[in-house]
């Protein structure tokens, strides 16, 4: 597995944890305790990288993800057709 694909695989995870650790600290009444992997791992990940991506803002985000996803950072763009 590449990198880009093993960071957005664990970014994914851990961003959508992060997430719906808020929805149940706004609606507890409605959400169940949800499970939780335990460990160093989970613990940097859910303690260190979101908090720092939700941080940055978007337009460096955005960069970052073109950059990683396509070579040399350029998304293709589409040809007009007439």
């Amino acid at each position: 597995m590449a990198f880009g694909s093993w960071l957005r695989k664990n970014a994914e995870k851990y961003l959508m944890e992060a997430a719906r650790d808020s929805v149940a600290a706004r609606y507890p009444e409605y959400c169940a305790k949800p499970y939780r992997e335990k460990g160093l791992v989970p613990f940097l990940w859910l303690n260190v990288f979101v908090p720092v991506y939700l941080a940055v803002p978007w337009r460096v985000r955005r960069k970052i993800i073109l950059f990683t996803s396509y070579p040399g950072g350029r998304r293709p763009s589409w040809k007009k057709f007439d």
